[in-house]
């Protein structure tokens, strides 16, 4: 068994509701071990091998791996899928506390909106399987991303992370082209099967494998990555990303006619921007918006509108993020941290005269103020109370659209030149048919 992957005996120590839910749970736990012994067999190849868009998403697709042996040379092979050649492009190490060698290589030179298969170098002439991802479109082409936080992992010993396996097999059904990572995803402060930090990041990255080596998956951080026990460092050395701003902890990318921003939010009572990020945001967005980019979506981690008793809304970021994004033309904000799903209507005035321009509950329009999500959980109830969160209001805030606290989250975003379509699926985490528990669009022509 690899060092890598065999859990620790510490567990740490189980508050008082934990032993009631050992028995509720002792059936998941016995799956739970069998994923854990799974999880266990590292394999003597190539692994933890993920997606990023580094470069032009539309003719360029960055892909990590590691290999336990460092002197593996950093190759990817690639080709179109269903082509009989194989293409060679040589990568370099990437610096980080993975144990063995990080490797990063980018392709170029790619086809837009095309499917392309690689597979990775590994020891002494090996390779990996075979995986297929695709560019993205090229102007105003139309192409899925799903957005999922707040994962922790399979098989932890306090029960909570009852929906994480299948949150991950239904995102990797629905095939999208683009995966936004809202943070939070090891728990290490409570979750320590693993030992060390870097060798629970080397767990994460490989349970996200079936939808890491389809998709790149670009990240923002919550406050678990930041402050309890973790680091920005460790987890930032795993994914690549655009430059941006402040050691790339604010970037952002353009995917077909959309412009997405990832922002550092972790702080779930301050509002932490500088006058400088705050800045850079404005004058990202307006470049953007020069650019032809119609659609406007900043993700991040921390929700500044959220009725959850776990983490309620950051009123700090509210008042610091809601006039930057209002002016600059944000349409749909993308958040998570407490866990529960709440969606507000589209919304101008924040923070100190709120207002909706529209109480439709499905159809939005480009005159239409920002609609604020928060997605959560994708997997993992919380630690503060043992479930999903519990509501501190009822009814809800005028401001929600849609709320529900019964199930496990991730949104898909269809995105087109004409419209931008969200769907949010609930996941009850039993094996159940996900459920699309909310639905709605913002379009560029007219709501009738």
């Amino acid at each position: 068994m690899s060092a890598l992957l065999r859990p620790s005996p510490s567990q740490g120590r189980p508050g008082k509701w934990t032993q009631a839910r050992r028995r509720m749970f002792w059936p998941l736990w016995i799956l739970s071990a069998a994923a854990a012994a799974a999880l266990a067999q590292a394999p003597s190849g190539p692994d933890q091998i993920h997606l990023a868009w580094v470069e032009e998403p539309s003719t360029t697709l960055t892909v990590v791996w590691r290999t336990l042996d460092p002197a593996a040379p950093p190759l990817v092979q690639y080709r179109p899928a269903g082509s009989a050649k194989w293409l060679t492009a040589k990568g370099g190490p990437r610096a980080s506390g993975a144990r063995g060698q990080l490797h990063e290589a980018t392709l170029r030179s790619l086809r837009p909106a095309t499917k392309y298969e690689y597979r990775v170098s590994g020891s002494q002439g090996a390779w990996s399987e075979a995986y297929t991802a695709r560019t993205g479109p090229r102007g105003a082409g139309s192409f899925d991303a799903v957005f999922v936080a707040d994962t922790g992992m399979i098989g932890r010993a306090d029960g909570l992370a009852t929906g994480t396996k299948q949150v991950i097999e239904e995102i990797a059904k629905l095939d999208p082209a683009l995966i936004l990572w809202g943070g939070d995803g090891a728990y290490y402060n409570t979750d320590k099967r693993w030992g060390t930090l870097e060798d629970t990041i080397d767990a994460w990255f490989e349970q996200m494998k079936p939808i890491a080596v389809k998709a790149p998956m670009m990240p923002t951080y919550g406050n678990h990555e930041i402050f309890l026990q973790e680091g920005y460092e460790p987890w930032a050395a795993r994914f690549p990303t655009p430059e941006g701003f402040d050691k790339r902890q604010y970037y952002s990318f353009d995917v077909g006619n959309a412009h997405f921003i990832s922002i550092m939010a972790a702080n779930s009572s301050k509002g932490e921007h500088s006058p400088e990020a705050l800045n850079w945001i404005e004058q990202d967005i307006a470049a953007a918006k020069k650019r032809g980019q119609r659609w406007i979506i900043p993700f991040m981690h921390v929700a500044p509108f959220s009725d959850g008793s776990n983490h309620p809304s950051n009123l700090n970021l509210r008042k610091q993020m809601c006039p930057v994004l209002e002016r600059a033309g944000a349409h749909i904000v993308l958040t998570s941290h407490d866990q529960s799903y709440e969606r507000t209507y589209p919304l101008r005035g924040a923070p100190d005269s709120i207002r909706p321009t529209s109480t439709s509950k499905t159809c939005y329009t480009l005159q239409d103020g920002v609609s604020w999500l928060k997605v959560s959980p994708g997997g993992k109830m919380s630690n503060i109370n043992g479930r999903f969160a519990q509501w501190l209001t009822n009814p809800a805030p005028a401001w929600t659209a849609f709320r529900d606290n019964t199930m496990h989250h991730f949104a898909r975003l269809r995105i087109s030149d004409g419209a931008v379509v969200v769907e949010v699926f609930g996941v009850s985490g039993d094996g159940r048919p996900p459920v699309v528990q909310d639905s709605f669009r913002y379009t560029n022509g007219s709501c009738k």
